[in-house]
Parts: structure tokens; sequence; C-alpha cells
């Protein structure tokens, strides 16, 4: 895709989610209107500011104060045109703060479809095909209501690996799964009989009116941020600090104190190494 940043575009809007994207505002501030959400007790703006905030996902939960936020940024996203530019700054802890279930779906109703299939052991990945499925922005669902502006996501990756329509539950990247991938989930679990009649409604339809690839052909996604940039930098910090560094994995997963352990083969037997040694891992 070719970016084009032009005189021609009317107004620079912005939108935001998740924990880490605060500085991000605060460095484009100054040059066009903004709305954002957070998780509550985030907001770190200075007074008088341009930005318009909304706070929710308290516990990191989607709730009411999310959803009056998610449906702020879809209005906002489909006021635009093809002179518009969107630039979308995204990071962990998004998916709870756009809960913006396809109606007749509730969000009472997509909550409980949730903890039902936690509670019986469906992944993440699973939970949030479901999510994708029945949600207006997730799954390319804000580069869909943005068309036919051009929308710049600069992303800040919490996932091993930095898929982007993992990160965030993928707003702007179009989902590569289907309905016939929900029913299926909604089987493994022994759930597909009880859904109430809503869901079932938005999965019937869910083919016909997909957030399919066609509809972000004219969105950029951009890795900004993720594990295998900061610890790149990290291993260049301490070897300008004299110290031999070595990065022994980028994609660590569990608790701290076991994962600690795992770089005993780096170890030194016996044989302390001619500099100061480092070892870093996330």
């Amino acid at each position: 895709m070719e970016l084009l940043l032009s005189q021609s575009c009317i107004w620079w809007p912005m939108v935001g989610e998740g924990r880490t994207i605060i500085c991000g505002i605060k460095a484009m501030e100054r040059s066009g209107n903004y709305l954002i959400w957070l998780q509550k007790g985030e907001m770190l703006l200075k007074p008088h500011s341009r930005v318009q905030v909304f706070e929710g996902a308290e516990d990191n939960l989607p709730d009411r104060d999310a959803l009056r936020a998610a449906l702020a940024i879809r209005q906002l996203a489909e006021g635009l045109t093809a002179d518009d530019l969107l630039l979308v700054l995204i990071s962990g802890g998004g998916s709870a703060l756009l809960p913006a279930p396809i109606p007749p779906v509730t969000l009472e109703e997509k909550q409980t479809l949730t903890r039902l299939l936690a509670a019986r052991g469906a992944t993440i990945q699973e939970l949030n095909t479901i999510r994708k499925a029945l949600s207006q922005l997730k799954g390319g669902g804000l580069a869909q209501a943005a068309y036919p502006a051009q929308v710049v996501s600069l992303i800040l990756s919490d996932v091993v690996g930095d898929p982007v329509e993992v990160i965030a539950s993928g707003p702007t990247v179009a989902s590569s799964h289907n309905v016939q991938d929900c029913l299926h989930i909604l089987n493994r679990y022994g759930l597909r009989a009880a859904l109430p009649r809503s869901v079932k409604t938005v999965l019937s339809r869910a083919d016909s009116d997909p957030h399919g690839p066609h509809t972000c052909g004219h969105v950029l996604n951009v890795i900004i941020g993720s594990n295998v940039l900061a610890l790149a930098e990290a291993q260049r910090q301490a070897e300008a600090l004299g110290y031999q560094a070595v990065v022994l994995s980028a994609a660590m997963q569990g608790w701290g104190t076991p994962a600690a352990h795992r770089d005993d083969r780096y170890q030194c037997h016996g044989h302390p190494p001619l500099v100061p040694a480092a070892s870093v891992m996330a």
C-alpha cells in the first residue's frame, strides 16, 4: 500500500486503545483532534489537553464505560472520508476496551458467553475468535467503519510472534476466521444449543457481511514495539556498559521464576567470563 501524507488530508484524527498508548498520544498531541480510551486510572495527560478521553474496562473487564467509548470511536470512524487519514495507536489491553457487540447481541450476553467458554477451558485464541465474530470493531471492524479513509495503525505488541490479527483482537486487521470456525468452537464446548437467539442471529448472517480482506486494503499496520525490538535494545545497552549480553529468548511464557531457571545451559560451568555477563529474555 502506498501511504500518502499530504495537504489533502482535511484533518488528522487519532484514536488509541490500551495501557501504553499514553506516551504516543502525548507525542502527537499538537497535531490534531484525538479520542482515546484507556483502562481506568491510566490518564496522565496535561490539563486542557485537546485529547478527548474515555476510561473503562476496570479490572481489564468490558463494562458500560468501555462500551460507550467504543461506540464513540465507531461514530468518529464512520464520519471520515477518502480525504482523511485515521491514525490508530494500539497496545495490549485493547480487547477489553472494545466491547461493541453487533446488535441484537447485548454486552451482557457476550460477557456471559465468554465466561462460559473460559470456564470450560477455551483457549484465548478460541475466545478471541468468538469475540471478533460478535464485535462491531474487532477483527477489522474499525478499519471497515473508517473506509474510505486511509488508516495507519501503530502497534505495540504484547503477543509472542507479533501476529497483528491477535493484538487487541485486531481492530484494523481482517479476521482469518469465519462462522464455521465459531460453530466448531461452540460445539466443542457444548454451548451451541444454549446460545441466545441474538447470538444465533448474528452468526447466521456473519458470512454475508464479514470484515473481510477486501475491506482492509486502505490500512497500513506497523509494529513499532515488541519483545524482539525491546530485547535487541536491552542487549545493545548492556553491551555499551561492558557486558557480554546474550538474548536467551524472545518467546518466554509462564511465571517468571521458573522461566528464569531456563538459562542454566548458558551458565559458565566453573569458568567465569572474561567480561561481566548479562542474560536477557522476555
